[in-house]
């Protein structure tokens, strides 16, 4: 028991400094940046409008396509697809365009279009 604790001790700050150093993951939160983004129900710009949000109107991104154009969000209780460049977020106290910074930010990525 008396070379348990030490053991403990160790992994316990192990597992601190681990932690302490991971890279910050986010489901970034982004802004809307143009007048009427309209949000679809599919990545397409074809697919059925679900609403229209306002400039400025603050999203959860879900995930993205692979080729960061459109991204899945989800806006109060309604969710869907927007054309990514018309989002912005925050990277290094600075507003950037969700399409430069979407990848180091961690947003999920999809590799397959939807309904493919």
């Amino acid at each position: 028991m008396p070379r348990l604790l030490p053991r403990l001790a160790a992994v316990a700050a192990i597992v601190a400094v681990v932690l302490w150093f991971q890279p910050e993951i986010i489901e970034p939160p982004a802004k809307v940046s143009s007048h009427g983004l309209n949000l679809r129900s599919a990545p397409d710009t074809r697919a059925q409008r679900v609403a229209v949000l306002p400039v400025g109107a603050t999203v959860e991104v879900q995930r993205c396509l692979d080729d960061l154009s459109w991204c899945n969000v989800r806006h109060g209780q309604q969710s869907g697809w927007v054309a990514a460049d018309y989002l912005v977020t925050r990277s290094d106290g600075k507003q950037v365009k969700l399409t430069d910074v979407g990848k180091e930010l961690g947003v999920l990525i999809e590799t397959a279009r939807p309904g493919s």
